[in-house]
């Protein structure tokens, strides 16, 4: 065998595979704790109803190959439910409204798209439902959806196919789950909503 023949084969099986990241949540802008209403809220469900990827609980993404041929599969290091829970309940105690114990207010979340691809450039997309409801009582205060997608890198990229570092991916689905948080944390009808619980 040539030694450039083994080279390649070798950079083709290192590259095919699957690698496992945690969803860890960040701020995308700056975040102080807010009062009131204090820690009144806790994240009690989410639903991953997601059309692509929905199959797999942990699946985030996918590197492809010229023929959009998948190379190599990007999975969270949990099951992507948890991960968004876990996520919004750190948004919360970042701005200082997550109850440890009998939250005033339940979030329920729904997973409508959540998927990262990269082809040439790299994508990702986000777009998350959230209810918040009174504990007790059952009684909607406030609902809404957000959506993000970014995009980035060159259409002349030369790090493609089996060539693609999966971390750079990984850091935009990662960016772009935190950016859906953010937006719908930050949003004064939240806030305003939380102070209604009772």
């Amino acid at each position: 065998m040539r030694p450039i023949t083994a080279i390649l084969l070798a950079l083709l099986l290192t590259a095919c595979g699957t690698t496992q990241y945690p969803m860890p949540y960040a701020p995308t802008s700056p975040v102080t704790a807010q009062q009131p209403p204090g820690p009144v809220a806790r994240t009690a469900a989410v639903r991953n109803s997601r059309a692509t990827g929905g199959e797999d609980p942990v699946w985030i993404g996918t590197i492809r190959g010229g023929y959009g041929n998948p190379i190599r599969t990007l999975q969270a290091d949990r099951p992507l439910d948890q991960a968004v829970q876990r996520a919004f309940n750190d948004g919360l105690a970042a701005r200082g409204w997550l109850a440890q114990q009998a939250p005033r207010v339940e979030i329920e979340i729904t997973i409508r798209e959540f998927v990262a691809n990269r082809y040439v450039r790299l994508e990702a997309t986000a777009e998350l439902e959230l209810v918040l409801r009174e504990r007790g009582s059952g009684r909607v205060l406030w609902q809404d959806r957000e959506k993000v997608n970014n995009v980035e890198g060159s259409i002349l990229a030369l790090d493609t196919g089996v060539f693609a570092d999966p971390a750079g991916l990984h850091a935009l689905m990662l960016r772009t789950m935190n950016q859906a948080i953010d937006r719908l944390l930050d949003r004064p009808g939240f806030a305003a909503a939380l102070l209604q619980a009772r």
